[in-house]
């Protein structure tokens, strides 16, 4: 049999055999070290069921066939596993590094986007010697990346980027400090892709006077932030710059790239430039694309465009572009993305913008462009998908040619002056995001909107849009994700029981502000997708029910009942399991206990409502917890410690207007982020904790109207973040030194202490902010808490004396600026260099033992509205100078020693006698005391009696020691110095009271 099918006698036998075995390897299954390495890996898995789409159901012991499960691939002829992708299934925990080093054959391999638990990266990878493409992004590795991946010179594709690890105080992430960048790739020959987002290693590079006449080496760019190219002589190509890059010293752009004829497309995003861009760039013959956004010192004016010309992308938002948009745009017949949003722009849209028919993608938001919406746009741009002219002065109607663009997929219009009714528009069925958002629309919501089958997105809030709005018309909107009505003159209706629950869709953001709504919404239970829900400032009363901790499934992270007539929270275990990061329950009635929030809260509010009772030291559990606001209630007890000792996330701690007790939190640990802290109006004691100096973000610090006793916290000038600092209605006492700090200090209130000694000059010198005029922009000081278009915004509040009454400022304005140094025991001349603060509003002194002049500085304040000096000491007369302070609209110069005629001009023309009553020696309207000799007045009472010695001092005493001659000492003189003049007799007069009754002159 042996001879019988040996290839000598049976050569068919050979040619089968061999057509066989081939078959036999074509159809080889996965080799079997790999299937056990393989099963032994997922053993290891955890998912995170929740974003979980798949587990792998095909990886058993059933199939031992491992090249058809799901994920992998196989070589044919061998079996062996050449493929790996293992990305985006929200694996957990540990892997088993081991058996995944036991597919040597590996050339993909694809672990990103899981949690393996803060684990060191690795080592190992070396053994996967046939590896071409390995991406461990979006991981929670950290640490050194080792030395061994450079052993593989087969690589491709190298991704490390944007790993991190939270440790509970802060992120831990990769790095390439030790070996260096340079060691790990400086044998990959075959690198293409090299991803290092994120990574801690060399960020700087200095390239500058290397005599480089072409392009920047080849080297990989893509962690750099810092390049310095200057001093060289670029001309042949312009160098790829990295994503990351933030700073770039190019001091030969101009020099070489308006002369690179051939360049077709320049990408310079994100990267510092600064200085003036070189207009010749815009002109050149074959440029295709420029992107140099992201540059906001670079300045950069449009020039004239030639005809012709070939660009196709002109992106320069965020940059230092200024002026009017050129009517040579028209030139730009091939443009198809024109991006000029955040810049300087002015003037109106120009009609130019008719003739770019192949534009799809126009953004011109967040500019100053005024004046209405040419008609003609609809009638050319035919290709347009997207339309962005958010915040800026547009005003007029809607052309109704906008709306029907056969190809418009976004229109955002919302925060600019446009207005009118909407009509019955014919419009674009691709529309899928309408943002008409604070504008001055009227009228009713016009029903081509219902209409818009594909919208996902529509914002109307902020507008006069009046009538009723029945919840059903959206019943055909099945793509509909976020409604935003708020904020109109709206009544929105959602008929009654369950009868609408199956007509209205699925939303994913319900934001009804100030919509009228009397009750809650009871389709809300079928909302199994609602992320976002505000029914804030409405008419809702009652409870808090228990089911809308259940509304979403699961899925709503943002809930808003604030500003209604709720007065109690039913009974429910859900708020604790819920998975809520914001919720605002504040100005309501609510009573009773606190309600804790659950570990996942992030924004959480109850202020203004009646709780009372502790807070429990749960609240704490909130490792996330951003803002805290727990003011204007009945709060009672001490306040946890715990609050102090948060992680680096809680900002803005507000617990003003309770009843707590005992000491000032004392612990606040390093790396403190808190930037709002307000624990004004209870009645806590002790001293201010030095421990503060460690929240280095501090903007905001009331500690108003308690019983702290302390002296003046010098140790603050650390905390150079510092805008408002209030101490006022305390037991402050002694001096406040010579603190030269505070540069962004805008309200400074000490008021109703025991403060003494003189005020320091060079205390006035250092605020910054108040010395440097800034009127550009006046922003509302506070926190974003995120970053969506419906986003919350935490507003910093704050009470003052202004004008002579006491306010709260809802909004503290950036520029906003007061100095409130009343009710002390403050003495000596009022300092020169408080004239320097130019931008001061609101300055009051009053309550002090301060003397001297008033200093004629103060004309320098031209923007103070209030002014307070009154029950001082101050004597001399009124400088002419204050006149000149137009916006001053509240003066009290009361109970003081000043003198001579009240100046008759402008502002002060404006004041009764109230602001100058009790100085006895002003004459002058409005007072209905005249002056006589008003020309040769002296300048204050002080020097006048040091001038009249010549009416013989020796004489009045004798007078006055006399015991029964008193009377006729006081006579001789009263009528000595009435021959002089009346004039002299009231500053006798005066000054005697001063010295022999000050508490009646002057009562405090």
């Amino acid at each position: 049999m042996a001879l019988f099918f040996s290839s000598k006698n049976n050569p068919a036998f050979l040619i089968l055999f061999f057509l066989s075995s081939l078959l036999f390897l074509t159809t080889q299954q996965c080799n079997h070290h790999h299937f056990s390495a393989l099963l032994h890996l997922k053993h290891r898995f955890n998912f995170i069921d929740d974003y979980t789409l798949s587990t792998l159901p095909s990886w058993n012991s059933n199939n031992t066939d491992c090249c058809s499960w799901e994920r992998i691939t196989c070589d044919g002829p061998t079996g062996h596993v050449i493929s790996l992708d293992l990305s985006v299934l929200w694996i957990r925990g540990r892997i088993d590094f081991e058996s995944l080093f036991r597919l040597r054959s590996l050339q993909k391999l694809n672990l990103a986007y899981n949690d393996f638990d803060g684990s060191p990266i690795p080592s190992g990878f070396d053994q996967l010697t046939s590896l071409t493409h390995l991406n461990l992004s979006w991981l929670s590795f950290y640490g050194q990346i080792p030395l061994e991946i450079s052993r593989l010179t087969s690589l491709v594709s190298l991704d490390l980027s944007r790993s991190q690890y939270w440790n509970g105080s802060g992120f831990q992430y990769l790095k390439l400090e030790n070996p260096s960048i340079g060691a790990v790739v400086q044998n990959l020959s075959n690198l293409s892709e090299l991803y290092l987002d994120w990574l801690h290693f060399l960020s700087k590079l200095d390239l500058s006077r290397n005599n480089l006449s072409s392009a920047v080496p080849s080297f990989p760019l893509h962690f750099l932030s810092e390049l310095d190219l200057s001093g060289n002589n670029l001309s042949s190509a312009v160098p790829s710059f990295p994503g990351s890059l933030r700073k770039l010293s190019l001091i030969d752009l101009p020099n070489f790239i308006g002369n690179l004829s051939t360049l077709t497309s320049l990408l310079l995003k994100d990267c510092g430039l600064h200085g003036k861009f070189p207009e010749s760039v815009f002109q050149l013959p074959n440029l295709q694309i420029i992107d140099i956004s992201g540059n906001p010192l670079v300045a950069i004016n449009l020039p004239e465009f030639p005809q012709n010309n070939t660009l196709q992308q002109l992106i320069l938002s965020y940059t230092g572009l200024s002026g009017k948009l050129p009517d040579s745009l028209s030139n730009l017949k091939f443009l198809t993305h024109l991006g000029l949003s955040n810049c300087n722009l002015s003037g109106s849209l120009p009609s130019s913008l008719w003739n770019l028919t192949k534009l799809q993608y126009l953004s011109l938001s967040s500019n100053k462009l005024s004046g209405p919406i040419p008609s003609s746009y609809g009638n050319e741009l035919l290709n347009l998908k997207v339309i962005n002219l958010w915040n800026n002065l547009l005003n007029g109607t809607i052309p109704s040619s906008l709306l029907s663009l056969p190809s418009l997929q976004r229109l955002d219009l919302g925060g600019n002056q446009l207005s009118g009714q909407l009509g019955e528009f014919h419009s674009s069925s691709q529309l899928e995001n309408l943002y008409l958002d604070s504008n001055k629309f009227q009228g009713m919501i016009p029903r081509f909107i219902f209409q818009l089958t594909n919208l996902r997105e529509l914002y109307l809030s902020s507008n006069d849009f009046s009538g009723v709005v029945e919840l059903g018309l959206f019943q055909n909107l099945k793509n509909l994700y976020s409604l935003d009505l708020s904020d109109n003159n709206l009544s929105v209706q959602y008929g009654s029981g369950n009868s609408t629950f199956v007509s209205i869709p699925q939303f994913g953001s319900w934001l009804l502000r100030s919509c009228n709504i009397c009750t809650f919404p009871n389709f809300l239970r079928n909302q199994e997708q609602l992320r976002q829900l505000n029914l804030s400032n409405n008419k809702i009363s009652g409870e808090i029910p228990k089911w809308i901790w259940e509304v979403g499934n699961g899925s709503l992270n943002s809930l808003n009942l604030s500003h209604n007539v709720l007065w109690g929270v039913e009974p429910s275990p859900h708020l604790s399991l819920s998975y809520l990061s914001v919720l605002d329950i504040s100005s309501n009635k609510l009573e009773g206990s606190l309600p804790i929030p659950p570990p996942s809260i992030f924004f959480f509010s109850v202020s203004n409502n009646n709780l009372g009772g502790e807070i429990p030291r749960s609240i704490c559990n909130a490792t996330s917890l951003t803002v805290l606001d727990l003011s204007q209630n009945h709060f009672i007890g001490q306040i946890p410690p715990c609050l102090g000792e948060i992680g680096g996330t809680l900002s803005v701690l507000n617990l003003q207007g309770n009843a707590f007790n005992g000491t000032l939190l004392q612990t606040f640990k390093e790396g403190c982020n808190i930037q709002t802290l307000d624990l004004s109006e209870n009645q806590l004691k002790g001293q201010v904790p030095k421990s503060l100096a460690n929240c280095k973000m501090l903007e905001v610090l009331n500690l108003g109207k308690n019983q702290i006793h302390d002296t003046f916290p010098l140790w603050l000038e650390a905390l150079s973040q510092l805008r408002v600092l209030v101490l006022r209605s305390n037991q402050f006492h002694g001096t406040i030194g010579h603190p030269q700090a505070f540069p962004l200090l805008q309200i400074f209130d000490l008021s109703f202490n025991s403060f003494e000694g003189n005020l320091p000059s060079n205390m006035f010198k250092s605020w910054k902010a108040m010395i440097e005029e800034d009127k550009s922009q006046s922003l509302v000081l506070g926190k974003m808490i995120d970053d969506n278009r419906s986003s919350i915004y935490y507003q910093n509040k704050v009470s003052i004396v202004s004008k002579g009454l006491q306010m709260k400022l809802v909004k503290i304005l950036t520029a906003f600026t007061v100095v409130d140094l009343s009710e002390n025991k403050f003495h000596g001349d009022i300092p020169e260099s408080i004239g320097d603060l130019k931008s001061l509003l609101v300055l009051n002194m009053s309550n002090n033992d301060l003397t001297g002049g008033i200093p004629t500085s103060f004309q320098n304040l031209r923007d103070l509205e209030s002014l307070d000096l009154s029950h001082n000491k101050l004597s001399g007369e009124i400088p002419w100078q204050l006149t000149e302070l137009t916006f001053l609209e509240v003066l009290n110069l009361s109970q003081n020693f000043l003198v001579g005629k009240i100046p008759q001009s402008q502002q002060f023309l404006t004041f009764n006698s109230e602001s100058f009553k009790e100085n006895l020696g002003l004459c002058g309207p409005p007072l209905s005391k005249k002056c006589e000799d008003a020309e040769s007045a002296p300048p204050s009472a002080l020097s006048t009696l040091q001038s009249e010695r010549k009416y013989d001092w020796e004489l009045m005493w004798i007078g006055f020691g006399v015991g029964h001659g008193v009377g006729v000492g006081m006579l001789f003189w009263t009528l000595a110095l009435w021959r002089k003049g009346r004039r002299e007799f009231y500053i006798f007069i005066d000054r005697m009271f001063f010295l022999i009754f000050p508490s009646m002159v002057f009562p405090k």
